[in-house]
């Protein structure tokens, strides 16, 4: 892991999105199927994502860790899909491995191919050696699968939306990136908290304050904010940054005010908040789920190069 390389990964963000905007994947036809999800970290965020959306969808769908000793049992009506970026999750790979009794494996990743159907990621180098492109290149591919069981479409323009989107996130940093800086100043660390659709952007936003400058930070959902974090805003300096979308937000709002807590919205206002902030087409879903954790992945790496 390189934060100098990781950094210059991020500078090209947005023309990873736009590139991915028009590119096609090769999911096989699995419509009418039984899938079931699996991966690892950042991976496992996206897939449970997924299988949020495919269920919503009327989609037979479930999602797994592949470390998970009980995991679903296979049938010949069921296709797995197993997710690993890098290619180098051992519990994936074996998990992947030994799994019988599918109807079809498929093998969703960056790197080296695995079994018999593979269906690449084209997030090209990650040199950072942290999850960022393959992150968003990883909702994309699944969101491609998503389109293809005709659960969605303008898919193309929102990812293009979402390219615009992490451009102006990335060249004004420097009017932002000071705010959430001091905002996370806490011996508590920071929270991260989003909606349960878009939960991932909550678990991969903390995981890049945990991976690169090593920093404790912890997401939740917005609903079930009240009856986990609520707590520690008794006790701690509590500085939560919250994604938007939930109807719930409110009564987060009524607790936090209540004590003096302090929440930066990302991508919407509220009254209450500490400070909004706001970029380009921040009202359209799939441009949060494909942007809004770049926020996190350059505070991240600014913290981790400054340490």
């Amino acid at each position: 892991m390189d934060p100098i390389k990781f950094g210059e990964d991020l500078a090209r963000k947005a023309d990873l999105a736009h590139s991915l905007s028009s590119q096609k994947f090769s999911w096989p036809d699995l419509s009418d199927q039984s899938l079931v999800f699996m991966g690892m970290g950042s991976s496992a965020f996206a897939a449970q994502s997924m299988v949020t959306r495919l269920q919503a969808c009327g989609c037979d769908a479930t999602f797994t860790l592949s470390s998970n000793p009980t995991p679903p049992q296979a049938s010949n009506e069921k296709t797995l899909i197993a997710i690993s970026a890098s290619g180098n999750s051992v519990e994936t790979n074996d998990a992947f491995d030994s799994a019988t009794g599918f109807k079809q494996k498929i093998w969703v990743t960056n790197s080296v191919e695995r079994g018999t159907h593979n269906v690449a990621m084209h997030a090209g180098n990650e040199s950072g050696g942290v999850a960022s492109l393959t992150y968003m290149a990883t909702h994309v591919a699944l969101l491609r699968l998503f389109e293809s069981l005709g659960c969605i479409t303008g898919l193309n323009a929102s990812i293009e939306a979402a390219s615009v989107a992490i451009a102006d996130i990335y060249s004004r940093k420097d009017s932002w990136l000071p705010e959430l800086i001091s905002h996370i100043k806490s011996p508590a660390g920071s929270y991260y908290i989003a909606p349960a659709d878009r939960f991932c952007s909550a678990q991969q936003s903390a995981l890049m304050m945990r991976e690169s400058p090593r920093l404790p930070s912890v997401p939740c959902e917005t609903g079930d904010w009240s009856h986990i974090d609520v707590y520690l805003t008794k006790t701690l300096d509590y500085r939560a940054i919250l994604f938007p979308g939930s109807k719930w937000e409110d009564q987060l709002f009524k607790w936090t005010e209540e004590r003096e807590s302090k929440v930066i919205t990302i991508g919407f206002d509220h009254p209450l908040a500490t400070k909004s902030i706001r970029y380009t087409n921040d009202s359209d879903p799939i441009v949060r789920l494909l942007a809004e954790t770049t926020f996190a992945e350059i505070l991240a790496q600014y913290l981790w190069v400054t340490a």
